[in-house]
């Protein structure tokens, strides 16, 4: 070992028989090398050693000089003595046992710095008692895991590695605090100017401790696998020391680790021994309550006699549970729902008991009252932790022997851990490179034999012969051609179009059935709630159709070229592609496919399909080639495809030019949309169409004559940014069945066609959007298109945007209007005279450059006088306007206005106005008595605004508005937002039945005072 070039630090060390140093002036021994001696000696915090505690300046052994102890009174070397105490107790034992702190004063002489110093004394005792309290509480912590760790050590386990790295840094950071109070009690003594700096060390060490101390690990052997696991039993143990919880679930799907979750709470839970008994008992499917009973009575001992009825074996069974204290009960496998009183299981939270449920539906947890908050719900592993499950698994052996393809084995398993354990072990202590590879073309192709089928797939399936109807089964086998479900309303048509939901009914009625479907495979766990379908599930699903039908099924493999073409023989019934980078079908490729039924081959990367691709493939029913962005053309072999039911072209970007579709007459859904397209031949003639989805197609231009009026049987109609031209009402009269309909007009006599022809007539769609003039400007249509559809609300909403004409008919259940980037219109009574439907309940206006009143006046117009449902006024970007009503009522006291029951704004529940810059007074006099129904009133960057509601007119004497009372019952939220002139709420007082919520951001010149008379704690301002 070299020598520091400072040889005073040599001298300043001794080296004990034991190879250890040994400082000369503090006496404290370390071991280490160069960097460890200089860092101590030069007193350098942070390189993991205690630094010298010695003054500076003092060349002897003891840290105290008998020159600094003179300069004290008998009180202040007590006083230095005992600080001193406090530091070597993180020293010395390093926080065995909780630090001494100083609860008297320090007597020091009289003087500034004398008084000073007691001040700093004051703070550094008070940080130190901080940290004792944390570092106190960690240590208890750190015993517990050692203790854990001697348990695992005596089990013959392995800990993870995150234990060792807390561990770690919690020991480097007791050197670290060692360090720190070490240097602040030294600059405290010696009047040392740093000592702020210290301080503020400590403050950020007392940070930095309280932050391990949250981060704090689970102690789990190698064989828990995932960070998941470990969350989930810091959530347990939360619930399981929670005193006001009874019931906790675990749910996921089978095979994801339940069991071994709850296993793993039993062993722990008993040897905490804060609970008398640990139950465990397996529920299974075929339980019955007699059985249960004696399951859990076998496990406690208690004697049931099977003569009694199940009520009297209940309340003897109650009984004995509790007269066993406090108790933990584990049911595993749970598949219903289980009368906890008709078994004998107590309700009521007996000395803190808990019952702990595993089950695979979440419907049961919640029908047996395990609140939301309760459940844990455990996901399949990443694609990191499955490797190293499948390590783990496989043994030591193969850790330094691993085979190239072991990662894709362990991959295609799908993060599920028992999938991965049955895989692993089959797999173990296999050298040959061709039986791997011969694994893993079988999991690639779905494949489940031998140990697999008997053990994952078997286990799987039962969720499947869970479900109670054969639609379910039937959509969850249909849900398994795609690798990831994007939209609920594109798997719900495709479900009608596989024949496994009836088709044959309303919207309405096939989307609750289908809505209902999809969230019962959710809750069985065969659908995630978000994210891909698992692949074991997914595997699980194919070999049930293998049993009826021939299929290939490759979903999200990232396959770049249509695979195993020789397979793809004419007893084929299925093929899936799926999300995958497949680029081209190779020229003069024409599978011999006779029986072929469903080709999807979307989400792929594919730019031409050759002429002769489909040419016998004459019996497929769905074709989905949707999000093929390279796309550019189909081949004319499409044409011929006459038993096509569903054709997906969602999507495909680039898609340009699409064969003629007359002959396609068994077609029942087509979606084309957001594509090139300029043209579809042989529209007119899909006479059996139900779903036509055209939108997005800003090139496509429909002639209405020679399309619409074969088309009877639509029940869904989207032609969104696609443009309708030349509507007759002879048209559309026809389109008797259509429920949905989103679609936009150029010209004013195709628009008022399509209102009479439909709107206006007893078959009106029961939710629509129409919109007339250029959509390009407008921002907020394009968050209406999402509204419509069967799997939302009914929306009834007409956009009238920038067009030179006015329109002189609206629907007449019209509910929303929208006015948007006009810049025309004054109002909207000049626009809209006698057109108002009395249904109208919501109106917007945007952008409207010259819009100085949006209303003429209180109901003297026709227009005014129709709107006495209104519940919704938004205004955005009105640059001109000053004012809502046109024409105010003059009045000097509020009170005395009474409200007409048919007043435009009576029954205004919302106001909302933004970046309207002229207006200076939001509410007027005149309109302000209308307001008795308004509930939320959000006011954000309008720059002259100075008013919000004027309690008086303008003449009014401002002595008579102070006092004025204004009253707004149902007023619950006012949001006021960067208005840089407001001054005033109002000059009154506003009065509501309940407390406001008042929100005010960027307001400066506001007044302070709160209009409410609330109490100052409910006025919340954020600046």
């Amino acid at each position: 070992m070299g020598r520091p070039k400072e040889e005073r630090c040599w001298n300043q060390v001794t080296k004990e028989a034991d190879g250890t140093w040994k400082c000369n002036r503090c006496g404290r021994q370390f071991s280490g090398g160069v960097s460890r001696i200089k860092a101590h000696v030069d007193r350098i915090p942070g390189k993991g050693i205690s630094i010298c505690s010695a003054s500076p300046d003092d060349n002897h052994l003891q840290p105290q000089s008998q020159e600094i102890a003179n300069r004290m009174n008998p009180g202040e070397v007590a006083a230095e003595d005992d600080d001193h105490e406090m530091v070597d107790a993180f020293f010395g034992g390093l926080m065995q046992h909780s630090i001494n702190i100083i609860s008297q004063p320090i007597n020091l002489p009289r003087g500034s710095a004398a008084v000073a110093q007691s001040n700093n004394c004051g703070f550094v005792n008070d940080e130190i008692k901080k940290l004792n309290e944390l570092l106190h509480d960690l240590t208890l912590e750190e015993d517990d895991i050692k203790g854990e760790l001697e348990w695992l050590k005596s089990e013959g386990k392995q800990s993870k590695t995150q234990v060792d790295d807390w561990l770690n840094e919690l020991q480097e950071l007791r050197n670290e605090v060692g360090d720190c109070l070490n240097l602040a009690m030294g600059a405290v003594h010696y009047f040392n100017e740093n000592y702020p700096h210290y301080l503020g060390q400590m403050q950020q060490l007392t940070a930095q401790v309280s932050e391990l101390k949250k981060k704090k690990p689970v102690v789990l052997s190698n064989e828990f696998v995932g960070k998941d696991f470990e969350r989930n039993v810091k959530k347990m143990w939360e619930l399981v020391g929670d005193e006001k919880v009874l019931i906790i679930g675990i749910h996921g799907m089978g095979g994801v680790g339940k069991t071994c979750l709850a296993t793993y709470m039993e062993t722990q839970i008993i040897r905490e021994g804060t609970f008398n008994h640990v139950i465990w008992v397996t529920v299974s499917r075929d339980y019955t309550i007699s059985k249960l009973q004696e399951d859990i009575g076998r496990r406690i001992g208690a004697k049931l006699n099977r003569d009694d009825d199940e009520r009297t074996r209940a309340a003897h069974l109650s009984s004995a549970l509790s007269e066993k204290g406090k108790w933990v009960l584990i049911l595993d496998d749970v598949w219903k729902f289980i009368d906890l009183k008709k078994v004998g299981i107590p309700r009521c939270r007996i000395n803190g008991s808990k019952l702990i449920i595993t089950s695979r539906l979440k419907h049961v947890l919640r029908q047996m009252d395990c609140p939301t908050s309760n459940i844990i719900t455990m996901y399949p592993l990443s694609h990191g932790e499955c490797l190293e499950l499948f390590l783990l698994r496989l043994g030591e052996y193969h850790k330094t022997h691993l085979p190239p393809n072991a990662w894709n084995i362990a991959w295609e398993c799908g993060g599920l851990p028992l999938a991965i354990s049955v895989m692993a072990r089959t797999m173990k202590g296999i050298q040959r490179i061709h039986q791997w590879r011969y694994a893993l073309n079988r999991l690639e192709r779905g494949e489940m034999g031998g140990e697999m089928k008997e053990e994952v797939f078997q286990v799987l399936k039962a969720s499947y012969d869970n479900l109670t109807h054969k639609s379910m089964q039937n959509s969850f086998l249909q849900c398994a051609l795609y690798f990831e479900i994007l939209s609920y309303n594109k798997m719900i048509m495709m479900l009608v179009d596989s024949g496994a939901i009836n088709g044959r009914r309303r919207l309405n009625d096939i989307f609750d059935e289908g809505g209902t479907i999809l969230d019962e495979l959710e809750d069985h766990s065969l659908l995630p709630p978000f994210g891909n379908m698992q692949n074991s599930v997914r595997n699980m699903a194919c070999q049930i159709l293998k049993e009826s039908q021939r299929l290939i099924v490759s979903c999200g493999k990232e396959l770049t070229g249509i695979s195993h073409l020789q397979e793809w023989t004419a007893d084929l019934d299925i093929v899936s592609l799926d999300t995958n980078r497949i680029k081209e079908i190779p020229a003069g490729t024409s599978p011999n496919c006779s029986r072929l039924s469903t080709l999807i081959l979307s989400n792929n990367c594919i730019s031409s399909i050759p002429e002769c691709f489909f040419t016998h493939m004459k019996s497929l029913a769905i074709l989905d080639l949707s999000y093929n962005c390279s796309l550019t053309s189909l081949p004319d072999s499409l044409s011929d495809l006459t038993c096509l039911v569903s054709l997906l072209l969602h999507g495909c970007d680039a898609l340009a030019k699409v064969p003629p579709l007359g002959r396609l007459q068994k077609l029942s859904t087509l979606i084309m949309s957001d594509t090139e397209i300029e043209v579809v031949l042989g529209l007119e003639m899909l006479t059996n169409l139900r779903w036509l989805d055209l939108s997005f197609n800003k090139k496509l231009r429909l002639e209405s004559g020679r399309v619409l009026r074969g088309l009877t049987n639509l029940q869904y109609l989207n032609l969104f940014v696609a443009t309708l031209s030349n509507v007759e009402i002879e048209d559309v009269q026809g389109l008797t069945t259509l429920e949905y309909f989103l679609g936009g007009f150029n010209d004013i006599k195709s628009y008022h066609n399509f209102v009479a022809g439909i709107c206006n007539t007893g078959s009106a769609p029961k939710s629509y959007l129409l919109y007339f003039g250029r959509i390009d400007n407008s921002e907020r249509i394009f968050e209406s298109d999402a509204r419509i559809g069967p799997s939302g609300d009914d929306h009834q909403i007409v956009h009238l945007l920038d067009c030179e004409e006015s329109p002189h008919l609206l629907p007449k259940d019209l509910t929303n209007i929208s006015i948007g980037c006009n810049p025309r219109w004054e109002s909207l009574c000049d626009a809209l005279s006698n057109i108002t439907p009395s249904s109208l309940e919501n109106i917007e206006i945007e952008r409207c450059t010259q819009m100085k009143s949006v209303l003429c006046s209180f109901g003297k117009c026709s227009f005014c006088s129709n709107l006495n449902n209104l519940e919704s006024l938004q205004l955005y970007g009105l640059e001109s306007l000053i004012v809502i009503c046109k024409e105010d009522v003059t009045a000097t006291d509020t009170t005395t206005q009474s409200l007409k029951p048919n007043a435009v704004f009576s029954q205004l529940r919302h106001l909302e106005i933004w970046n309207c810059d002229e207006i200076e007074t939001l509410v007027t006099a005149g309109l302000l008595p209308q307001l008795q129904n308004l509930q939320t009133l959000i006011v954000d960057s309008c720059e002259s605004l100075r008013e919000i509601f004027a309690a008086s007119s303008s003449g009014a004497d401002s002595d008579d508005a102070a006092s004025t009372i204004i009253t707004l019952p149902n007023l619950t939220s006012l949001y006021l937002w960067d208005l840089p002139m407001l001054e005033t709420v109002c000059k009154g007082i506003i009065i509501s039945e309940s407390l406001p919520k008042f929100v005010i951001r960027g307001c400066p010149k506001l007044e302070s005072r709160s209009p409410f008379e609330v109490s100052s704690s409910s006025f919340t301002s954020y600046t």
